[in-house]
């Protein structure tokens, strides 16, 4: 006989005698326990297994033949709320087994009972155009049973009855339940979900659904920045993000012209670190932290590498609690970039060419020709100079030209003293107005600048299976700037592979090569915003525009000849696998080089000492390694309860080479290149010595980080949700005390509208608190510092000597960040209006600055690098996006948001106002002289007295040969000591916005649609200095006069209030023509539409004739109108760090586009 199995083993005796006892029992179940339901998930596992865990689940004791139950083999089961009867029947009749319950032990037999029939449910799963849907989540309601979609939508099931109800769900749409009937194939559309919260958004090392995320993050989607051909995707963000601050500070085509701030600014290493600046946020590109900064070698920035039609996505982290796992690059936000990947599905290919015309918005107001020559004679004939009265002992201006002659001093620039005009071509242009060649009236602007052009092509084919997916794009780009020598142009490749070879491991795959060529002129310089290649300023309007000198004038213009290219290969490699359901570890290697090459020529005739030719040449190279090895488990417990958990450790290395130089004397203009045949030396047989001819100079540095992190999130049942970060930085740039950071966060929030007692809010659709503490660092861009700079010294019998920069300092450390962010998430009316309102305050200590040491004991330079000051932003976002229209043939989604941001400078190392920096006040400060107003008699002249006795009336510098007098504005002696001076500078405002954002809108009727983008900045202080320094010019009538100007506009008398003092030719230290007063401020708000694009996309009834599915038609235009009430040109690309526009700035252009796109 067999053995006999009763929750254990017992001896065939001891079993029957007990088995015959529970028959005559004769016991029914309870009717508690027949009612009972009960959810099981095990994998491969026996039926003992099962039945074990089913006894301890309902105290049930099970009979059975352990044989036979042995031979039964293995079984899966993921079965939800059943009664222990259904259960069982799902598990023992495939497997040839009845059971039968009598009260508390259930009885199972081999047998005879019926296999359950099944029936088979088919169907297709589409968009709402129509589109097949993969992936689609497939269920029978009240059941665990369920499906996915295949590549082309459809769906295969098998169930125990005939007839039913399916639901159907795919992320971005409304779920939806249908009837099925077995036989007849279903066919169903998902419709949009208008609430998004089940989208998976991007998130650092990972991604997770909108309703899950309690960090203040912000997305930028495909969508939002297709159409638009822009060399730099900083400039597609602008006015999309409330709290991301993108100022175009230039149009130079490539060019690092575009200031990005993420909630305010915080460090002061800008100036100091060079082209790396420490105040951008971090880049990271498909999980791949990226170099981004603007080469001091070509002037390109690196984000110009970047194809714009590669990105699928954009994540800005706003707050500490979703950058901090970033640690000490994290500190002035995060941007994450995804780019574009295939999918499981048929595969698709697309094309789009477009052409693009730019012009010069608008030229500024200009006084040429006639009127140039009469204000430069009138200025010239108003010039003066004091002299010492000797019988007085004080300066006085002279009455006439006798008493200026007998003087010395100055009465009439074209008197001169009475020796009239010896010689000076700036003269000779201004009187001779009978001679053809210097009477015209010339506006150099229409010549120096040009139609601009901008060629942009890509194709982009994605597809694959559920083995292998793929995306492979190519892109061009070439734009020729409104100037000339300012052309850009873009290659780039790109792949993206992910494949499954085995079970459970994935290896994903993505090459990025870009090559640019950026050619500048001769005026242009790299940085932050590049001006003029070629300057209208320079010339005088009096001069020809046509002719021989004019074409002698743009040989000059034209004649430096620049090489400028580069590089860019982004590679990354990531092995992933899951352990079992949930539990994933992955290993990646990513690689980052940018190599810049540039090579200078400039003839012989634009030497006017030597007449060499010059070429100059340089390189740099820029190579990052990163390794990221990850570990995360997404698991939940009884469905309501789900932790996301991740560990991870990271290995940096970051690599920099540069080599340079530069060869004088090439034996033709031909030859633009250092050869054999340039000479080495050469003798100067006037002076005696030789001049070296030749220059070369090389650099490399190095910089490791070893980082590791984690974060556990958990959420109930996504109402009640809490995470926290840790990471810790360990780098080689800080100082031998300090090498590592530890910069941990924490986030939770709260989805008050899931509670039952908001059930009276019917007018809410969802709602959600969030509130967040992080910490974040800050690096800088000089890898050495900590470990102290040498700078070449002094020469000692022929032996270079080398000399500290400063007191080295091992206690350097990282900048840190403490971020507080407060946040509320609205959703009403079915969806259709949503609310986002962040406060955040952050306070940054510890940042870097070179400190002066007291004394003079510390050798040369007397300076050292500390963590030295204080900073802190606080400020409010708002983010609103309606759907106006949202069903029917006519739709309307708009979108704003506003931002404002409190910068202050809290603290610095010697405690009270360091280096124009003021305690209390923003960091972008606007420094000035105050206004004294206009001197109208002598007593409103200030005067001093010296230790001996003697009056000293105010004057600039010191200087009383030009003493503040009659006419002249008087700038206000701060400090009382009878002289002006930048130590009467005072803090006069903030060149930074009050207010700033954006509003776009999307809408649709049938085939059409119409978006546009309005970008606003109110409350920007600025100075519009070009229209006063053109009035100044020392050499008068060698610029134009940008500025529309008359003889009234001039004090002439006592008691005239006019904007301009009395005319005359002023040192600039007199500051009269400087715009340098605070009454020069100008405080300019203005609105500018960035962005219109209009666009048809061809009926499908006439595309599928063609064999296609979709072909667009569209034409864009940028920076279309600017509503403003500022003075000067444009108001965007005033430098947002100073406030001060100097008018040369490389204007932002007018562009028109008409592109077309075709799917296959």
């Amino acid at each position: 006989m067999r053995n006999i199995l009763i929750h254990r083993r017992f001896h065939r005796g001891m079993g029957s005698v007990l088995l015959s006892l529970f028959f005559m029992l004769g016991i029914g179940l309870s009717a508690t326990a027949q009612e009972k339901t009960v959810s099981l998930q095990m994998k491969q596992v026996s039926l003992v297994q099962v039945f074990d865990r089913l006894e301890q689940m309902t105290g049930i004791h099970f009979l059975y033949n352990a044989e036979v139950i042995k031979a039964k083999g293995v079984v899966d089961i993921n079965v939800t709320n059943k009664t222990l009867d259904e259960l069982l029947k799902i598990i023992l009749v495939p497997k040839g087994l009845t059971h039968s319950i009598n009260g508390k032990q259930v009885v199972i037999r081999p047998g005879a009972a019926e296999p359950l029939q099944e029936f088979m449910i088919t169907g297709t799963v589409t968009d709402e155009k129509g589109n097949p849907l993969p992936g689609a989540t497939v269920r029978i309601d009240s059941t665990s049973v369920g499906t996915a979609t295949d590549v082309a939508g459809r769906f295969t099931l098998r169930f125990m009855k005939k007839t039913g109800n399916l639901k159907f769900s795919f992320v971005g749409y409304k779920m939806k339940t249908m009837k099925f009937e077995s036989g007849k194939p279903v066919t169903v559309k998902l419709d949009p979900d208008a609430a998004d919260l089940d989208q998976v958004t991007v998130i650092a090392y990972g991604s997770r659904k909108k309703r899950e995320i309690v960090g203040a993050i912000s997305s930028v989607t495909a969508e939002d920045i297709k159409e638009v051909p822009a060399p730099s995707l900083e400039t597609l963000l602008q006015g999309r993000v409330a709290g991301l601050g993108v100022f175009q500070q230039s149009g130079s085509p490539g060019g690092g012209g575009n200031s990005v701030a993420v909630r305010g600014y915080n460090s002061l290493l800008d100036d100091e670190t060079g082209y790396k600046s420490s105040g951008a946020p971090l880049y990271v590109v498909d999980g791949v932290p990226v170099s981004s900064f603007t080469s001091p070698i070509t002037g390109t920035n690196t984000m110009a590498e970047i194809d714009p039609s590669t990105i699928e996505s954009i994540q800005v982290l706003k707050d500490a609690a979703s950058a901090a796992i970033y640690g000490s690059r994290a500190a002035n936000g995060v941007i994450l970039i995804t780019t574009k990947k295939g999918r499981a599905g048929r595969g698709k290919f697309s094309a789009n060419f477009s052409y693009t015309g730019s012009i010069l918005p608008e030229t500024p107001v200009q006084t040429g020709g006639k009127g140039e020559r009469l204000y430069h004679m009138a200025m010239m004939k108003a010039t003066k100079s004091a002299y010492y009265d000797a019988e007085t002992g004080e300066y006085r201006y002279p009455s006439n030209k006798y008493e200026a002659a007998l003087n010395g001093a100055n009465y009439d620039s074209f008197w001169n003293q009475g020796k009239g005009i010896q010689s000076g071509g700036v003269m000779k242009i201004i009187q001779d107005s009978l001679n053809p060649f210097f009477n015209n009236s010339t506006n150099w602007y229409k010549h120096v600048f040009r139609p601009g052009r901008i060629y942009n092509a890509n194709i982009q084919t994605s597809g694959g299976t559920e083995t292998i997916n793929y995306m492979i794009g190519a892109g061009f780009y070439k734009e020729e700037g409104i100037m000339p020598g300012s052309n850009f142009v873009r290659g780039n490749i790109l792949t993206n592979l992910s494949v499954i070879p085995v079970k459970n491991l994935t290896i994903d795959s993505r090459l990025y090569l870009a090559y640019t060529d950026r050619s500048r002129g001769s005026g242009s310089v790299a940085g932050l915003a590049e001006s003029f290649t070629v300057d209208p300023k320079s010339t005088s309007t009096l001069m020809p525009g046509s002719g021989e000198m004019f074409d002698i004038m743009l040989k000059k213009l034209n004649g430096k000849i620049e090489d400028n290219t580069s590089y860019r290969l982004r590679a990354n490699l990531k092995l992933g696998y899951e352990v079992i359901k949930g539990l994933n570890i992955s290993t990646s290697l990513a690689l980052d080089f940018t190599q810049a090459n540039l090579n200078t020529f400039s003839p012989t005739y634009l030497d006017p000492t030597y007449h060499e030719a010059k070429s100059e040449g340089e390189i740099g190279r820029d190579l990052t390694l990163l390794n990221d090895n990850l570990v995360s488990y997404n698991f939940s417990l009884k469905e309501v309860h789900n932790f996301d958990l991740l560990l991870g450790l990271s290995n940096e290395r970051s690599m920099t080479w540069s080599i340079g130089g530069y060869g004088l004397g090439s034996p033709s203009n031909s030859i633009h290149y250092v050869s054999g045949s340039f000479p080495q030396e050469i003798y100067n047989s006037v002076s005696g010595v030789y001049r070296a001819m030749q220059s070369y100079k090389s650099d490399f540095s190095e910089t490791l980080m070893l980082s590791y992190f984690g974060r556990i999130a958990y959420n109930y049942d996504t109402k009640y949700l809490i995470e926290a970060t840790f990471r810790r930085d360990g780098s080689s740039v800080f100082g031998s005390d300090n090498r590592w950071g530890t910069f941990p966060s924490v986030a939770a929030g709260w989805a008050f509208s899931q509670e039952n007692f908001m059930r009276w809010a019917w007018w809410l659709s969802y709602g959600k608190l969030r509130a967040s503490w992080g910490r974040t660092g800050s690096q800088f861009g000089i890898p050495y510092l900590a470990q102290g700079l040498m700078n070449a010294g002094s020469i000692f019998d022929g032996v270079q000597g080398m000399m500290p920069e400063g007191i080295t300092n091992h206690k350097l450390k990282w900048e840190e960040s403490d971020q507080y962010d407060f946040g509320l998430d609205i959703d009403m009316f079915e969806y259709r209006l949503g609310l986002t309102i962040d406060y955040y305050y952050k306070y940054t200590r510890d940042l870097i600055y070179k400190t002066v040491l007291p004394g003079d004991m510390y050798g040369q330079n007397g300076v050292q690098w500390q963590n030295a000051m204080e900073v802190s932003n606080e400020g409010l976002e708002v983010d609103i996006k309606y759907d106006v229209f949202r069903d029917g043939p006519f739709t309307w989604r708009a979108r704003f948001n506003l931002a404002k941001n409190w910068n202050r400078f809290e603290k610095s190392y010697l405690g009270v106002d360091t280096d124009g920096m003021i305690i209390g006040k923003p960091l972008n400060g606007i420094y000035l002289y105050k206004d004294g107003g206009l001197i109208q008699s002598e007593g409103d002249i200030p005067v001093v007295y010296g230790e001996d006795g003697k009056k000293h009336v105010l004057s600039p510098g010191g200087d009383e040969e030009y003493f503040y007098t009659l006419g002249m504005r008087k700038p206000v002696d701060i400090n009382g000591d009878g002289q002006i001076s930048e130590d009467d500078i005072y803090y006069a405002g903030s060149s930074l916005p009050t207010l700033y954002g954006g509003f776009a809108s999307e809408l649709k009727w049938k085939n059409f649609d119409l978006n546009f983008l309005i970008m606003y900045e109110l409350g920007r202080k600025m100075i519009n200095a070009e229209k006063w320094q053109t009035l100044a010019s020392p050499d008068a009538g060698s610029n134009p006069l940008f500025s529309d100007v008359k003889l009234e506009d001039f004090w002439q008398k006592p008691g005239d209030d006019t904007e301009y003092p009395a005319p005359g030719i002023y040192p600039q230290d007199a500051l009269q023509y400087m715009g340098a007063f605070d009454s020069n401020i100008e405080n300019v708000s203005y609105m500018k539409v960035k962005q219109l694009t209009l666009g048809y996309n061809v009926p499908s009834k006439y595309v599928k004739k063609l064999h296609l599915d979709n072909i667009r038609v569209f034409v864009t235009g940028e920076n279309l109108l600017t509503l403003d009430n500022y003075s000067g040109l444009d108001p965007e690309v005033v430098n947002v760090h100073t406030g001060v526009d100097l008018g040369r700035t490389y204007p932002l252009a007018r562009k028109w586009t008409v592109g077309l796109t075709v799917n296959f």
